[in-house]
């Protein structure tokens, strides 16, 4: 019961904060899951070429009291399309708990269809992301226009250098209340050791810094894990997340546990990478 009343905190902050659009910072599958980091394309479309695939995924995630979300993102050579929606099942809407009965009962809502695009210059890697998200909760809903401009630049086989800016554009209004994009500048160095992939990155928002670490097991299996650092108010809290990915024949399953030490608890992800 106390989850649940915290959760039903957590969401009406959503509702009636400046920044009703946060689930935007949040991983879509197994392997960003893991890492703590943001992987997703339409977010950093300069990965579309510093790490191709021609994959079709298919990821689901569930958090306390059915709060749950489903993603599916399509590379297509130096473009990707993805899809994403979250669903917080019925929550309750009170002025005390737990003796009276709620007020109201309201779902929170949101859907999210992005796009991006990158392209070559000589040894710099630009790219273009767009998202078009709605957002309900309560009784208000919003619609926004979210873009992801970034740039890449690697320095040798080993490391790449990309930064840019993610989630910037235009917003609508939860009826009365105003809502805007947590946009933010972000920079990353990624680094490969023959196994070893290391990935860190430096942003303005509500995770300023993170590390992710994966390893190759014989090629067939790969274990994951990173931290985030929140800058919170008066301490600094860290968020460990891990996971793993196996490979059967054109298709690759992964597990992650999202920030393990979540105050509602984690998050789990299961995510289904088809290889075409």
């Amino acid at each position: 019961m106390i989850k649940r009343f915290f959760l039903v905190l957590t969401m009406m902050g959503l509702a009636w904060s400046q920044t009703g659009f946060d689930i935007l910072s949040t991983p879509t599958d197994a392997r960003d899951a893991s890492l703590g980091l943001t992987l997703n394309p339409t977010v950093k479309p300069t990965r579309i070429l510093t790490h191709p695939e021609a994959a079709v995924t298919l990821s689901v995630w569930n958090w306390v009291a059915d709060i749950q979300g489903a993603y599916m993102g399509i590379a297509l050579n130096n473009a990707h399309l993805s899809f994403q929606a979250m669903n917080s099942g019925e929550l309750e809407y009170r002025n005390e708990v737990p003796t009276e009965e709620p007020l109201s009962t309201f779902q929170y809502n949101l859907f999210n269809t992005g796009g991006a695009y990158a392209r070559e210059f000589g040894s710099v890697i630009l790219g273009l992301g767009g998202e078009l998200v709605y957002e309900r909760t309560l009784n208000a809903s919003s619609t926004s226009l979210a873009l992801n401009l970034a740039a890449a630049y690697p320095l040798n086989d080993r490391f790449i250098v990309s930064g840019g800016l993610r989630h910037f554009g235009l917003s609508g209004e939860l009826d009365e209340e105003t809502t805007k994009l947590p946009s933010e500048m972000w920079v990353e160095v990624d680094a490969q050791f023959n196994q070893l992939s290391v990935l860190a990155e430096i942003n303005s928002g509500s995770f300023p810094n993170a590390v992710g670490l994966s390893y190759s097991l014989l090629d067939k299996f790969e274990i994951m894990g990173g931290f985030q650092v929140e800058a919170a108010d008066p301490d600094v809290r860290i968020h460990p997340s891990a996971g793993f990915t196996t490979d059967w024949s054109n298709f690759t399953l992964g597990y992650s546990i999202y920030q393990l030490n979540h105050t509602l608890g984690a998050r789990h992800f299961i995510s289904l990478f088809w290889n075409y």
